[in-house]
């Protein structure tokens, strides 16, 4: 099966300042009907860093396109894996400020978390479509 994987850094909102770094490993194998389609999609969201360490290990495992080639190796060739950095962080402490309708300074949610919109799969489905824009863009993936 071909597979395309890379990093793009992706801007949520227009007027927003800050980058979401997505990388992925997506599956281009074409059948007799076209593009083959993904069994499943498996989404994972990177936490909080661990920085002045030179342990290999840890080095690899916090390499997004590494996660995401491990995450295939895991679930299988058939799936199409997302890696997905927090955008801000709080020293070391990953926030994702965009999945969550009210956070303070330090990424902490400032009341009980209130799903009525769908804000956090709202900010998925909107980040993820603007990555795979960007992809079948910049390497002319022939996606319908």
């Amino acid at each position: 099966m071909n597979r395309w994987s890379g990093i793009f850094k992706i801007q949520l909102h227009p007027d927003s300042t800050t980058y979401y770094r997505i990388a992925a490993s997506l599956l281009l194998s074409r059948s007799t009907k076209g593009l083959a389609v993904p069994s499943g999609n498996v989404i994972f969201f990177t936490g909080d860093r661990v920085e002045g360490t030179n342990n290999d290990v840890i080095r690899r495992l916090s390499d997004p396109h590494n996660i995401a080639e491990i995450m295939v190796s895991k679930f299988g060739e058939s799936v199409n894996t997302f890696v997905i950095e927090a955008s801000i962080f709080n020293g070391p402490f990953a926030v994702y400020r965009d999945f969550i309708p009210s956070v303070n300074e330090y990424g902490e949610p400032t009341t009980p978390y209130d799903a009525a919109g769908f804000p956090a799969s709202t900010s998925l489905v909107s980040l993820l479509s603007k990555f795979l824009a960007q992809v079948k863009k910049e390497h002319f993936i022939p996606w319908s």
